[in-house]
């Protein structure tokens, strides 16, 4: 059996994951917006926040929005340029 075989088997004998389009919709908006006024406050500890907490959120519902990485891009540019933090690490 070849790796994506196998990959897939496990995928199928695993628990199938429900996602909470709804409650998604519902948050995406809050989260953008504080995800702005973080960014524009300058904050990186604030920035981190708010990426940890719209992760577990995310968590929650069962899948990251496609646009996830304005998360990440936020995180990295108020970071020096020599450091970075995966937003799944926070």
């Amino acid at each position: 059996m070849g790796i994506i075989e196998e990959a897939i088997a496990r995928s199928d004998a695993g628990p199938v994951k429900q996602i909470d389009y709804d409650r998604m919709k519902r948050v995406s908006r809050g989260q953008k917006a504080a995800l702005t006024r973080a960014r524009n406050g300058g904050d990186p500890e604030k920035i981190a926040a708010v990426c940890k907490a719209a992760v577990a959120e995310w968590d929650e519902i069962g899948a990251w929005p496609d646009n996830w990485a304005n998360w990440q891009r936020a995180l990295d540019d108020a970071l020096s340029f020599s450091r970075s933090v995966d937003i799944a690490d926070l």
